[in-house]
């Protein structure tokens, strides 16, 4: 039922995101005061509510189709149910395995990727609005500038055209307010982070965190066992009323 509830959520989310966004950026905005889904590109706006539709209708359906063979003793939907938890569960861990076995890829793949978005960073909030907002979100809350330093800003054309030699959110802040006017034109030590790389910055957040990802991973896993089993052992007992742990005809257990 959870499930089921969480699928819906996202489907009804996807789908308020892909009819009306605009309604949808200022409930946010009300909520955490910020306009970051009203600087968003449409075409990247339009993917989020593609995949929080197909997310959602997955979970949606799949767990619906537990809920309807435990119900109705369906031996059919209860297999299937099992059988495609199952599947997710191999995915993922196909996916663990990949990421630990191209670990080194992965990293130099994820550094390569700063560096190309990087290149797109503009001045204006106008231009390239979602690249330009992501970077300044990962920057402002990993107190980090640029990939390796504030020098992978003179790879964007658009921003070598300033006087700036950092943008804002490399700059130290108090109360949201820069703690030096003067930041962005004449950076220091005291008072930016532009000499901290965001590439290392994120490599040490994801690895502070790694204990956490674990545990949920596992706990997560765990579940999705516990499902598959409970799944096929109450499809063998209608399968199988004779000897079932389930009296179906009085349907009280023994």
């Amino acid at each position: 039922v959870c499930l089921q509830i969480a699928g819906g959520a996202a489907l009804a989310v996807g789908v308020w995101l892909f009819a009306d966004s605009s309604s949808f950026a200022d409930l946010i905005g009300k909520l955490d005061q910020t306009d970051i889904l009203n600087k968003t590109d449409a075409d990247v706006i339009r993917i989020i509510s593609y995949i929080l539709i197909l997310a959602g209708a997955l979970t949606f359906l799949i767990s619906f189709l537990g809920y309807c063979g435990a119900m109705f003793e369906s031996r059919c939907l209860l297999c299937v149910y099992g059988v495609l938890i199952l599947l997710v569960l191999i995915l993922e861990c196909v996916v663990v395995g990949l990421a630990f076995g191209l670990k080194g890829n992965a990293e130099q793949g994820t550094r390569n990727f700063l560096k190309s978005t990087i290149k797109y960073y503009a001045s204006n909030i106008d231009k390239t609005e979602t690249i330009t907002v992501a970077w300044d979100g990962i920057m402002t809350q990993l107190h980090c500038c640029g990939v390796d330093d504030y020098l992978d800003f003179r790879e964007s054309m658009n921003w070598t055209s300033t006087e700036k030699i950092v943008p804002e959110a490399c700059c130290m802040k108090e109360n949201n307010v820069l703690k030096d006017p003067s930041c962005p034109i004449s950076p220091t030590s005291s008072n930016s982070y532009y000499k901290q790389g965001c590439y290392e910055a994120i490599i040490r957040t994801i690895e502070e965190n790694a204990a956490i990802v674990i545990g949920v991973a596992a706990g997560l896993a765990f579940i999705e066992i516990l499902v598959v089993i409970l799944a096929l052992h109450l499809a063998c007992c209608y399968w199988r009323p004779q000897h079932a742990c389930i009296d179906v005809s009085s349907k009280h257990a023994w």
